[in-house]
């Protein structure tokens, strides 16, 4: 399918869920008495303070998050789901509104989330076993319609989300929609607890008694930024590590962002993985990480190196392992880094692995590092054409490099750089 009827779809699609609001609030309103809209007008607030600060969930796909599923699974308990979705349309309305957001996006936030809610609060009261009127759920008998309605929201609230992006960009459905999946749904289980101490606290003639689980609502809230900043903060440190060695010398500046460019390319070509592609083009833009520990006289070197030069330079991906496979979300990265200089004849460094033993990541960044190495003027000689390097990879495949990636990558060039085979 191609781009624009995709996206005429991803339109389609966003007005259906936008407006998807109008049926909700004419069946909920049914709801609303006039002695409601005090108990209505204090949720309101709630959600608003919950939903105001969102916070920006950057791995595979970016989108943000808030700590308002805690307020909109205990409104679903106390206020009932038609109530509870009344609100939180309205609440969600006015949110949108105050951060100005374009009136499509208003619409279709607000729809998808009701539609959640409205999901979720069936399947809590259909699987709800207690029937007391002196407390609204029961930890023990209501376990099941908790952990199930949690569930509940998470999928449908994921597949309109995903369904979105996949829509607007391109990106397959289950790339998104399975996208850090078990972080998420870890934090939505970790809200529902709050969520259940609110309803237990709560009373409708003093509502403020729930205002003393704000604490812990932000420490979940906090965890999870803090999780997501320090993540953040690590690709761009090892970024700036890799851009700043580049720098070093004159002749490979911004070597490592044309590494990731292409490997990135590359391993959409071999149709891997939205997961795979990311860690790929992390390891492409850190490959030579190793290097920031070698001298400058060596590294830029005009000469023909000696063996013993040749043998520190041949360190780098060794080190470069070291510092990355410390840490853990950059694990597959470092076996990538590590491998990037084996050969397919297994004659490569620095475990000397052949074929399909070398990791598909380190085969692609091979064939990225030699080709933008090919092509940039060097201290030794000057860059080879676009033409001679595509030579070269093509006499080496099965040998140096892996056949396969070697075809992916000239389609890469002849889509994406011009290339045209004489």
């Amino acid at each position: 399918m191609n781009k624009i009827l995709l996206r005429k779809f991803g339109n389609v699609y966003i007005f259906i869920i936008g407006f998807s609001i109008v049926p909700l609030l004419y069946l909920t309103a049914n709801s609303i008495r006039l002695s409601h809209l005090p108990e209505i007008l204090f949720w309101i607030v709630l959600e608003v303070i919950a939903d105001l600060k969102p916070f920006r969930v950057m791995f595979k796909v970016q989108f943000d998050m808030t700590i308002s599923f805690a307020v909109q699974l205990s409104a679903v308990i106390l206020l009932g789901t038609q109530k509870a979705v009344f609100t939180i349309i309205l609440a969600t309305l006015i949110v949108e509104i105050i951060v100005k957001r374009p009136w499509t996006r208003v619409l279709f936030n607000a729809g998808q989330y009701c539609l959640s809610l409205y999901a979720t609060g069936f399947v809590f009261h259909l699987l709800k076993l207690s029937s007391s009127n002196d407390i609204p759920v029961n930890i023990i008998l209501d376990m099941p319609a908790i952990l199930a309605s949690v569930a509940v929201y998470f999928l449908v609230n994921a597949f309109f989300i995903s369904a979105v992006i996949s829509l607007t960009t391109g990106t397959r459905f289950f790339e998104i929609f399975l996208n850090d999946f078990i972080i998420i749904v870890s934090y939505f289980y970790c809200l529902a607890p709050i969520s259940i101490a609110v309803a237990l606290l709560y009373r409708q003639d003093q509502p403020y008694i729930i205002l003393i689980m704000i604490p812990p609502i932000l420490m979940a809230d906090q965890a999870l930024r803090r999780y997501y900043s320090l993540h953040r903060e690590a690709q761009e440190t090892l970024k700036l590590l890799a851009t700043t060695l580049d720098e070093r010398d004159k002749y490979t500046f911004s070597h490592s962002l044309h590494v990731a460019e292409y490997s990135k390319k590359i391993a959409e070509q071999l149709g891997l993985s939205q997961e795979d592609v990311s860690e790929i083009e992390l390891a492409g833009n850190i490959h030579d990480l190793g290097k920031v520990g070698i001298e400058d006289s060596i590294l830029n070197k005009n000469g023909k190196l000696t063996n013993e030069e040749y043998a520190i330079i041949k360190k780098h991906p060794e080190t470069a392992y070291r510092l990355l496979n410390n840490l853990k979300p950059y694990r597959k990265c470092a076996e990538y880094v590590l491998h990037h200089h084996e050969r397919f004849d297994g004659n490569g460094y620095p475990g000397k692995i052949a074929g399909k033993n070398i990791p598909l990541g380190a085969r692609i960044l091979a064939v990225a590092d030699s080709y933008d190495a090919m092509t940039t003027d060097r201290p030794y000689r000057e860059a080879l054409s676009q033409a001679s390097a595509v030579y070269e990879m093509k006499l080496f495949a099965g040998t140096q490099f892996d056949p396969k990636v070697v075809e992916a990558f000239l389609s890469v060039l002849k889509n994406d750089y011009g290339f045209v085979e004489v």
